[in-house]
């Protein structure tokens, strides 16, 4: 079956995603969501237990056979979609990316031991794979691994690492003597430190990790490390950009919530042409994004060549789109007297945000310039 036969959602995808939207709204309403991010951990703890054990979702991508559902990339990506929707705040994504690497791993005893505890909700796990300027590539900065009597310990500092105060477990690229490396790290290892890293985005948390000749666990190594970073990096384009189309889909339906709601009460907004052009516009963006969101998750799920490219084409095209829409929202509902208490802030700032998350724009160009030899 060629891509684009399988681009519709099934029935079974359907019904998560009414399922998961259903759920959310229920659960975390604007206020709930406020209230929860002021607290320690940056969100509702209970609420993600909930999604953990009564959906299922932490273990959305993890085997059935390590205690998961058992899903490709294409059913994650409805669920990041309607998560992006609702600007969940819980390390949700943070666990899919140390899930994934773990996979990718083969490491079958780290497996067993890790993936139901992830697949369960019981730990949280992390990638910690950018630079300072959010890279993953490896660098003049990567994280060093060295080798004693005792075992393997790490030496350096990550960025931009999702959840990376929560998680039990870490998964970091580091650098041997003989190549390219990724190693496990269990939070609470000597020399093992977390800081929380300043951003705009404030529904999702993200950290400095710096190890300290810290003990690690060699997980992979040569060929399968890099496949190890590629699958985790892909999985974090497809995600973001996922997570982007839901992002665009709130601020459309909020404009039309509230262009309707003017309009019945006989308040102006402003003219009626250009409210209308925003809302098209926000429209063919949602379709554009969504439809390259799916296209590269089910690339990815069914492992076609294109898929990493169809990724990063996702990522680059979800940003841009994310941040214009989120622009024009703030611009209409700014416009007419609302601060910056108005949901739409954390829209905002959450698109702006999100591309920083594996390089930005300029990575993605770069990285499509090189899958295309150009």
């Amino acid at each position: 079956m060629a891509i684009r036969d399988s681009l519709a959602l099934d029935e079974d995808s359907r019904a998560l995603q009414d399922t998961l939207r259903g759920f959310l709204a229920d659960q975390l309403s604007s206020a709930a969501l406020r209230s929860s991010l002021d607290t320690d951990t940056g969100y509702d703890t209970a609420l993600h237990a909930r999604l953990a054990t009564e959906l299922g979702l932490a273990g959305v991508t993890i085997p059935e056979e390590f205690g998961g559902l058992g899903m490709s990339q294409a059913e994650a990506g409805v669920v990041h979609t309607e998560l992006g929707r609702a600007l969940y705040p819980g390390p949700f994504l943070a666990g899919c990316l140390a899930a994934g690497a773990l996979l990718e791993a083969g490491d079958l005893t780290a497996a067993q031991h890790w993936l139901p505890r992830l697949a369960d909700g019981s730990v949280t796990g992390t990638v910690a794979a950018a630079g300072e300027d959010g890279r993953w590539s490896p660098g003049s900065d990567s994280v060093e691994a060295g080798r004693s009597s005792q075992g393997w310990y790490l030496r350096g500092s990550r960025w931009y690492v999702l959840a990376g105060h929560v998680a039990g477990i870490v998964m970091v690229p580091a650098v041997t003597d003989a190549g390219l490396a990724v190693f496990l790290v269990e939070s609470g290892s000597p020399g093992f430190s977390v800081s929380r890293q300043l951003g705009i985005d404030l529904t999702r948390r993200v950290c400095v990790i710096t190890f300290d000749t810290t003990p690690a666990r060699l997980l992979s190594d040569g060929p399968s490390a890099a496949a190890v970073l590629a699958r985790a990096e892909r999985e974090l384009l497809l995600a973001t950009a996922a997570e982007a189309a839901g992002g665009i889909g709130w601020c459309l339906d909020a404009t039309i919530a509230y262009v309707q709601d003017r309009e019945q009460f006989g308040r102006p907004i402003g003219s009626f042409q250009a409210v209308a052009h925003s809302c098209v516009d926000m429209l063919a963006d949602l379709q554009s994004v969504s439809a390259a969101a799916r296209y590269a998750a089910v690339a990815s799920a069914d492992g076609a060549a294109e898929a990493p490219m169809a990724a990063r084409i996702a990522a680059l095209r979800a940003g841009e789109a994310y941040r214009g829409v989120t622009e024009s929202a703030i611009h209409l509902f700014g416009g007419i007297g609302f601060t910056w208490e108005h949901d739409a802030h954390l829209y905002y700032r959450r698109a702006w945000s999100a591309e920083r998350l594996a390089g930005g724009p300029h990575a993605h160009r770069a990285a499509i310039a090189d899958i295309a030899g150009l």
